[in-house]
């Protein structure tokens, strides 16, 4: 078995090639092949770094890179131009070189893959070996319910002496949760974590460690996770920023399932803890009676409704009616008691009104014109269906209709 590939359909370029590789490992073995033969020979050989020559990346290139899995692939052209190295970067190709490159450069590039590759293997065996003895939950890479409050509370200890860390626990929404709900959302966060975010289980939830991370990154990360889902799939999410002195696993955690409950409580939403004291009135709501304690949950969920859907939201409308209609006044804001977004012109005064009448719900009432005194077309929602799409898609409307 020959652990080099290189595949060419040029006699004489594949001959340059295979010079450039003659200073390679005394134990290194190379397979010469075209096109043709390419899919063949790396299923025969099993490689550890495939070398390709084209001067054209075609459908031939993009279906052979398709079917090589986990193997290092140095892209070799006469010319490359930043088109192209978008193009082959997106495909998965590691490395590039052209003709002219000397063979100093040739040789670092394909020894550098081959090193990698070899600590890649390295870390899958250990990986397998992690699984076996139920430190890391199969085929997911993450660590599993049992070890992971061992394991995150170590490395919050390692990262908080030297950089901003945020924890992140993320939950399929309640009325979606079934068996699978949890193994689909681990294989989306694998696709759309970085390798040092450390992950783990932990009973109906996923904890996520962002090293270098602060709050705004991780509700980044969030909104990136969301974009991938489809709508029959909803998550919540709730995030906490860990600063010094704070190391005490145990409240954080705590602190960070408190936010956590109260976007599921929301439904389809995050919650940033703020404030490590916050989530004291909430045990004490525990000795309150249920009319009071239900007051102040939906009172929360309003009031983190109003920060993280309808603000921005309504400011990012604004940005754009300023943009496009230069002749419009408009102006928005929010508070505990209602929020309104109003565009005016010489003719024209529309208002869109949000309000919270105190039951779970929140009333909305859209002037088109102010100046006719004509009545205003109103809807109610319940709370946990007003998300920042709600929003948006209801100020779209209003915009296109005063725009008329």
């Amino acid at each position: 078995m020959d652990n080099v590939v290189l595949i060419c359909n040029e006699k004489s370029i594949l001959e340059t090639l295979k010079a450039n590789l003659t200073l390679l490992r005394k134990f290194d073995s190379i397979s010469c092949c075209d096109f043709l033969d390419a899919d063949k020979t790396i299923k025969k050989n099993s490689p550890q770094i495939i070398i390709l020559y084209s001067n054209i990346i075609d459908d031939k290139i993009k279906e052979l890179t398709k079917t090589i899995n986990n193997i290092p692939i140095i892209y070799i052209s006469d010319e490359l131009s930043d088109e192209n190295l978008l193009a082959l970067y997106e495909m998965g190709i590691t490395d590039f070189l052209t003709t002219e490159s000397s063979q100093t450069e040739f040789l670092i590039k394909v020894m550098s893959c081959l090193k990698k590759n070899t600590e890649k293997i390295k870390a899958a065996r250990n990986t397998e070996i992690l699984e076996q003895i139920g430190i890391i939950k199969k085929g997911t890479n993450f660590y599993s319910v049992k070890y992971t409050p061992a394991v995150l509370k170590k490395f919050i200890q390692k990262y908080m002496k030297n950089t901003k860390i945020t924890l992140m626990a993320v939950a399929p929404d309640i009325n979606i949760k079934n068996k699978n709900s949890l193994d689909y959302l681990a294989a989306l966060l694998k696709q759309n974590l970085r390798e040092e975010d450390i992950i783990g289980f932990q009973s109906d939830k996923l904890y996520i460690l962002l090293p270098n991370t602060t709050k705004q990154g991780a509700l980044d990360v969030y909104n990136k996770i969301k974009s991938t889902l489809n709508n029959d799939y909803t998550i919540c999410a709730g995030i906490l920023e860990i600063e010094n002195p704070i190391s005490d696993y145990k409240l954080i955690s705590q602190k960070v399932n408190e936010a956590l409950s109260d976007a599921l409580l929301i439904k389809n939403s995050v919650v940033v803890q703020e404030n490590l004291n916050i989530g004291m009135a909430m045990n004490w709501l525990d000795k309150s009676n249920k009319k009071s304690k239900n007051f102040k949950l939906f009172k929360k969920a309003l009031m983190k409704k109003i920060e993280n859907a309808i603000t921005p939201v309504f400011y990012q409308k604004q940005q754009m009616v300023e943009q496009r209609l230069f002749e419009v006044e408009v102006e928005q804001f929010s508070n505990e008691k209602e929020s309104r977004f109003t565009l005016k012109n010489d003719k024209k005064y529309s208002i869109f009104e949000i309000t919270y009448p105190g039951a779970v719900k929140l009333d909305f009432y859209i002037y088109k014109n102010v100046y006719k005194n004509s009545e205003p077309e109103y809807q109610s929602y319940e709370l946990p269906k007003v998300n920042d799409k709600l929003i948006s898609d209801l100020l779209d409307k209003f915009i296109k209709e005063f725009d008329k």
